[in-house]
């Protein structure tokens, strides 16, 4: 696997952790916040797939695409869900206080983006960045 791929791996298991806590939500508030909760795994689903390592640029593409039209359909429910306005959930708190990481698709198009770059752009990848990693062993 070449040190893009490790990056990219890393970087994605990273953020689907960071979905996977942000899903920590009272009882009282999960059947409020499920639009939300369902947002955050398609989220999650989106950036492991522009993350797997063993797909070709085209089926990353195709998927890419694929996800970022659910998510902005997501997104959209959730922006509209007015029980998360009553809401007290740290979930729903947590959410909207990162409105750029958790609507990549709204926030990108607010800053001429992709879903992709958005979230490369909120995790501090670039290209640049990339092409300066160096693969080998820690001492």
């Amino acid at each position: 696997m070449n040190k893009l791929c490790k990056l990219c791996v890393a970087f994605g298991l990273m953020s689907i952790g960071f979905a996977g806590s942000a899903n920590i939500a009272t009882n009282a508030g999960v059947d409020k916040a499920l639009s939300l909760q369902n947002l955050e795994r398609e989220r999650a689903a989106f950036i492991q797939d522009m993350l797997h390592p063993s797909l070709t640029l085209q089926q990353r593409l195709q998927k890419i695409a694929k996800r970022q039209r659910q998510l902005s359909d997501m997104e959209r429910m959730v922006m509209r869900d007015e029980r998360l306005l009553a809401s007290k959930s740290m979930l729903v708190k947590h959410a909207f206080d990162n409105y750029d990481t958790t609507f990549l698709v709204h926030a990108g198009a607010e800053q001429n983006r992709n879903a992709s770059e958005q979230w490369l752009a909120k995790v501090n990848l670039s290209s640049a960045s990339i092409l300066n990693t160096q693969a080998g062993f820690r001492k």
